[in-house]
């Protein structure tokens, strides 16, 4: 099944009137933390006493750590029981659900964001760091 990545990011948008990767975190009942991570790390979301939380990295410059959490907001909005974590080379997780939340991140960062100044997709993919 192939989902409308796009599609799915403009209706969030319009149903939250928000691009606000932060404010839609907290519409959608979500605890954002930022934490130590180990290095190549970028975050994650779990489910934490019933209630979803996503951990950045800290490390992570703003516009990083904005595109991690709209990468996690992709895995809560269209992967809901889907959940991975990937590292530098080392990958625990699926390819097509983890791209799907890359393109998803890159749909709802292109509201705030020039992706081509900021490299998102290159960043995302390949847990790249400047």
């Amino acid at each position: 099944m192939s989902l409308n990545i796009p599609l799915r990011v403009k209706n969030l948008v319009a149903r939250y009137d928000t691009s606000d990767p932060f404010r839609l975190a907290k519409d959608l009942n979500c605890l954002v933390y930022y934490v130590a991570l180990p290095p190549g790390v970028n975050g994650f979301w779990r489910h934490v006493l019933r209630k979803r939380t996503i951990a950045i990295n800290e490390e992570l410059e703003e516009w990083q750590q904005a595109a991690v959490l709209c990468h996690e907001l992709g895995h809560i909005v269209c992967h809901p029981g889907y959940a991975a974590f990937s590292m530098r080379n080392i990958s625990f997780s699926n390819t097509r659900i983890e791209n799907e939340a890359d393109e998803f991140a890159e749909c709802l960062m292109s509201y705030r964001y020039d992706l081509d100044e900021y490299y998102v997709r290159p960043f995302l993919s390949q847990s790249w760091h400047p």
